[in-house]
């Protein structure tokens, strides 16, 4: 296959379940905040380039309420190159933040690692997100796994949706909606994440009543250049698995035996 893949096509996927965090490529600020069944409060940014949010006093830091969050996540966050921030459910909570926790932010924001868990008591916030590539390299951490799992699900239905593989009466591509993948089922797929996992919709397999989705584990990697690079020497040889859809059933199924069959 040729090396002409988009952040649309596949889905990398690093996870550190130690650190809660999640090492990713493909996935944009758009699709994780539409992946989200529980909707974010407000973002406090800790390195960007937004122009429509507000100033806080007490921290120096720039910060987008609930209201202006749509907004946002409709622009194209990667033409800001760096986005970072955690969120924050409540604008007085700011006010409470010390100055050990500033320091820690702040570093967060630069150096894109942690000093400890950047969890903080008094924001109650559930995500860190950083990034200076939206979409290409995002690094997010996860003080719940159960946001993790909504995420991949909504984005995998999303990018399948958007292949439009479904053809009308009159022969022309249509876009066709699929169900968010169960949680339990991409459990299974958890000593894959672990290990770097690449999900292509590039080569997605067109049964009569079957959708597969090949994966392959391709380790770790915090350059997207060199996990493109590893992608593609293993992209010739069978895929670790299937995400499987079935159509008829309405329902998902990972297959992690099947062979690739010619043709």
């Amino acid at each position: 296959m040729a090396r002409n893949e988009s952040s649309r096509d596949i889905v990398y996927l690093l996870v550190n379940t130690h650190d809660h965090n999640v090492i990713s490529y493909g996935i944009t600020f758009h699709e994780f905040i539409d992946g989200l069944k529980n909707p974010l409060s407000n973002l406090l940014l800790l390195k960007h380039e937004y122009e429509d949010s507000e100033f806080h006093l007490h921290t120096q830091l720039s910060y987008v309420t609930k209201d202006h969050l749509l907004k946002a996540s409709n622009h194209d966050v990667n033409k800001f190159r760096s986005f970072c921030w955690v969120d924050f459910e409540d604008i007085f909570s700011l006010d409470t933040i010390e100055d050990k926790e500033l320091a820690e932010l702040l570093y967060l924001g630069h150096m894109k690692k942690h000093l400890s868990l950047p969890f903080f008591q008094n924001i109650n916030n559930r995500f860190a997100y950083l990034t200076d590539n939206d979409g290409w390299m995002n690094k997010i951490y996860y003080r719940n796994w159960a946001d993790f799992y909504d995420v991949l699900s909504s984005v995998i239905s999303g990018k399948l949706s958007d292949r439009k593989i479904d053809k009308s009466i009159i022969n022309f591509r249509k876009k066709k909606f699929y169900p968010p993948v169960d949680q339990s089922i991409l459990h299974q797929l958890n000593s894959k994440f672990t290990e770097g996992i690449v999900i292509s919709f590039h080569s997605i397999r067109l049964m009569k009543n079957q959708i597969e989705i090949p994966f392959w584990v391709v380790g770790d990697f915090y350059d997207m250049d060199e996990m493109m690079e590893v992608y593609h020497e293993k992209q010739v040889l069978p895929p670790a698995g299937y995400l499987s859809y079935d159509k008829k059933q309405r329902d998902w199924t990972i297959d992690f035996t099947k062979k690739l069959e010619n043709g």
